[in-house]
């Protein structure tokens, strides 16, 4: 019997009508999205804590790392946008 209960019969959505993965994004673009807005997050909560402590030298490494992580995503973004148009 077939994965999808029926002799010769595919599951319902797991490819789109033109046979193609329906996934338009590669895993590797999607990791660097999703934990790339995690450490987005916890940056900005190390930087709101290191402006209120007073400590410049901190405050600055993290703005620096905030601005590499956002380069990082809008990089994946644009990526996945550009497999998307090819496709």
């Amino acid at each position: 019997m077939s994965p999808g209960g029926r002799a010769g019969h595919w599951r319902p959505g797991r490819r789109s009508h033109t046979a193609r993965p329906t996934a338009s994004e590669t895993p590797a673009e999607a990791v660097h999205i999703m934990l790339g807005s995690i450490a987005l997050i916890i940056s900005a909560g190390l930087g709101v804590l290191s402006v209120s402590a007073g400590l410049p030298m901190l405050t600055a490494v993290i703005g620096v790392a905030i601005a590499l992580i956002l380069t990082d995503i809008m990089l994946a973004l644009r990526r996945s946008r550009h497999s998307r148009e090819r496709s």
